[in-house]
């Protein structure tokens, strides 16, 4: 799915008004009625218990506001509209006041008397918005975010721009949920504006389909049809060496835990041989708790010294658990110096912060390598930013300069391939920020890397999966008890639920 700005979005609106020979007007009733759906959706039969205000502006988002009003109305809801007071509203925005009698105007300094509790409906500004709100739309935004009950926004949270920066001492609503047309916009997945965005939902109404395959953009975000193409089916004469022979190196004294998990995420992701190479403190420890591996014993007995040879593995894994001992730095760095330009590795934890340590090595990485950093780890790679657009272009800068793949944790995870594009995540939760997580979505990965996906569909594939399982794992055990080894057992599902139907075997 294409993450597309503002101004994309308005010529995709008039090119959907050309072409399915509807009105302007109509397109914002189809999306008020999507709307409304999504809201009974998620509220339930709790909604008619509540009673709404909606809080309209002058322009489109306000008229969808109005529409959202007279539809609520109509159903029998208890809604009260109120609309900001202006000498210059849309068009569209006027049809509406026009349709609905009851409401009451505002204007920005009013005490807009909020009820004590309900649903509020923010309308007053969405993706059309080009500049920060100033200093006289404090008033009014904070009653808003003083309110009692969930506040939901339409299409954006007002004062959020959509894909430019906005400062943090800008008026912006804090929403509960956005209810956002189409396509995602950049603002609404980016960690400065967490506060304003606890979530969103997507909601399609009906634009034109060429007109948006047409938009162009470098960014994007994944969602479920994007990988269910990429699961790949299995035939029934295959054998474990149809499924690539993986290579995790890692483990030190009191990290063996982290070798652990990603071993069995590994195993559970589907690659036919894995192999693990561990310092000899590890051996008992990988023997008992995941027999399905085979093991390599380095000749370090705390840490890696020596590390494996460049044996027939189509993928290797390295640095979870590993340390940074002298002797782990010095074994590190000869391996990496004797991988062929061809091979496909993944980096995480302590290999990064190796790597940040020794920039010389960077020249050593084959095309392709996938870095996995945190954004601390991120921070030690690529420096100091100032805010998340100024992040995002250093990462790009990086990932071009070394030709490689970062993947940045953290909710909506980035993926930033070499080329310069971007692929934020849509799934996982809160649950999964636990240590342990990290080390579980680098077996997924280097598992999918041995099976043959190409390293930039393994990591949008293994990325999606590792939320997906921990989305799975939340049903039953909250967001609160989760445990990375949780992510692990919901793994089967989560492939199972991706699977496309088949009828016959």
């Amino acid at each position: 799915m294409k993450i597309l700005n503002g101004a994309q979005l308005q010529l995709i609106d008039q090119l959907t008004i050309q072409r399915q020979g509807i009105s302007s007007w109509e397109l914002m009733e189809r999306a008020a009625l999507k709307a409304v759906e999504a809201m009974e959706s998620d509220f339930g039969e709790g909604l008619q218990e509540l009673p709404i205000v909606i809080i309209c502006g002058k322009g489109n988002n306000g008229g969808d506001g109005l529409a959202i009003g007279r539809i609520l109305g109509e159903q029998g809801y208890t809604v009260e509209v109120k609309i900001l007071d202006s000498e210059n509203y849309s068009l569209d925005n006027l049809i509406n006041q026009q349709k609905l009698e009851a409401k009451e105007m505002f204007k920005l300094e009013d005490d807009l008397k909020l009820p004590a509790s309900g649903l509020l409906i923010d309308c007053l500004l969405g993706s059309g918005l080009h500049s920060e709100l100033g200093i006289s739309w404090v008033n009014i935004i904070q009653q808003i975010n003083g309110f009692g009950g969930p506040v939901v926004s339409i299409d954006m949270p007002s004062g959020l721009l959509t894909d430019r920066l906005v400062d943090s001492g800008a008026p912006m609503v804090h929403a509960a949920k956005v209810y956002t047309f189409q396509v995602p916009k950049l603002n609404l997945l980016l960690p400065a504006y967490g506060e304003a965005v606890r979530g969103f939902t997507v909601l399609d109404i009906g634009l034109d389909t060429q007109a948006l395959a047409d938009a162009e953009g470098a960014y994007h975000y994944t969602v479920d049809e994007d990988v269910a193409g990429l699961l790949r089916p299995r035939s029934r004469f295959s054998h474990k060496g149809t499924f690539g022979h993986a290579c995790l190196i890692g483990g030190s004294e009191g990290k063996m835990g982290a070798v652990v998990m990603s071993t069995r995420a590994a195993l559970r992701s589907g690659c036919g041989l894995l192999t693990v190479v561990v310092p000899q403190i590890g051996h008992p420890i990988l023997q008992s708790t995941v027999p399905e591996a085979m093991l390599s014993v380095d000749s370090g007995k705390l840490q890696l010294e020596e590390f494996a040879n460049h044996g027939n593995f189509q993928a290797f894994g390295v640095g979870i658990g590993m340390g940074k001992g002298e002797s782990t730095v010095r074994g590190f760095s000869k391996w990496l110096q004797g991988l062929k330009s061809q091979a496909r590795i993944i980096l995480d934890a302590d290999a990064l912060n190796v790597l940040s340590e020794h920039t010389d090595l960077l020249k050593f990485l084959p095309r392709q390598t996938i870095l996995t950093p945190h954004p601390k780890e991120l921070q030690r790679l690529i420096g100091e930013w100032s805010d998340d657009y100024e992040k995002i272009e250093m990462a790009k800068t990086f990932a071009r300069a070394h030709g490689v793949i970062l993947l940045i944790k953290g909710a909506h995870t980035a993926i930033i391939d070499e080329d310069g594009s971007c692929y934020f995540n849509s799934t996982g939760n809160p649950g999964m920020a636990t240590g342990g997580s990290g080390d579980v979505l680098t077996g997924i990965i280097c598992s999918l890397l041995a099976q043959g996906y190409i390293p930039l569909e393994a990591v949008k594939f293994g990325v999606f999966i590792h939320g997906l399982a921990a989305d799975l794992a939340k049903e039953k055990f909250g967001e609160i008890s989760m445990l990375p080894t949780d992510l692990i057992d919901f793994l089967p599902m989560a492939f199972e639920k991706l699977k496309p139907r088949r009828y016959f075997a």
